[in-house]
Parts: C-alpha cells; sequence; structure tokens
C-alpha cells in the first residue's frame, strides 16, 4: 500500500521516512530546517563560504558522531558493578602497585561505578538520544540522496 502525500513524496506506510514526510510539507522545507539545525550544532562550518550539500555532510558526520556516542553508551550500561569490583579487587592485590597508586585507582574506580550506575539510571535517556539523532541522521543522508539525483 502507497499512500502519496499533498507534496507529490511517496511514502509506503512503516517507512523510517515517514514521520519526516508527515513534518515537513517539501524537501525544500526539510532541507531549510537541516541547515538551521546545523548552524546551531556546527557553527564551524558556517565560518568559511560552503555549499549546502558540504553543510549537510558537516550536520552528518556530526550525527553520525552522536549516534555512535549514544551507541557506545548503550554498550557501556551492560558492564555490571560486580564486574568492576572483581577486576579493581584483581588489581588492589597486585603486589607490585604502590599505596600512591592504590589510592588513586580507588578514586577513580568511585568515579567509574557511580558512572555505570547514573548510566544505567539514565539509559532510557541515552536510548531516546540515541533514537532521535538516528531519525535525523536518516533525514540528512535521504537530502543528500536527493541531492545526488538532481
Amino acid at each position: 500500500m502507497r499512500e502519496v502525500l499533498n507534496n507529490q513524496q511517496i511514502v509506503c506506510p512503516g517507512d523510517a521516512t515517514q514521520f519526516m514526510h508527515a513534518i515537513f510539507s517539501s524537501d525544500h522545507e526539510m532541507m531549510t530546517f537541516y541547515l538551521t539545525l546545523n548552524r546551531f550544532i556546527n557553527p564551524a562550518s558556517y565560518l568559511v563560504e560552503r555549499s549546502d550539500r558540504q553543510r549537510l555532510e558537516d550536520l552528518e558526520n556530526v550525527l553520525f558522531g552522536n549516534v555512535a556516542a549514544f551507541e557506545a553508551v548503550h554498550h557501556f550500561k551492560k558492564i555490571s558493578v560486580k564486574d568492576v569490583i572483581k577486576g579493581f579487587g584483581m588489581h588492589m592485590m597486585n603486589m607490585q602497585v604502590s599505596n600512591a597508586n592504590r589510592m588513586q585507582s580507588a578514586n577513580i574506580m568511585g568515579s567509574f561505578i557511580d558512572c555505570i550506575i547514573d548510566t544505567t539510571k539514565n539509559s532510557w535517556q541515552y536510548k531516546q538520544m540515541y533514537r532521535v539523532n538516528h531519525l535525523h541522521l536518516e533525514n540528512v543522508r535521504y537530502l543528500l540522496n536527493r541531492l545526488n539525483e538532481e
């Protein structure tokens, strides 16, 4: 089943870009939005003369980095505190570690455990941020493909 929107774009129900077609009335409107978003997210790309394509590619790189970072945090939350403490205990049992290094390691380990707990508490936010950045990344890639077709 295919549906034609008022902007003459063909959309398959369940398509990853379906939401984008409901928000934007045209490719031009979407292009304007993403170039404006790039101005806020990546202002350095506006310090020199660049084409819209180059600015979209810059935005694609930033969004790809965000997606990769949120994905890494998602995998990071699977580390259990038990595994961290086990590794820390093995490190502390090493006779070649000085007392100063033991204290430094204990402080680092405390921060690491706090980070794991905070990440686990806020995992739904990381998942949501991953999803939002991924959707924007797909939209920017769609626009770049449209520019390639022209």
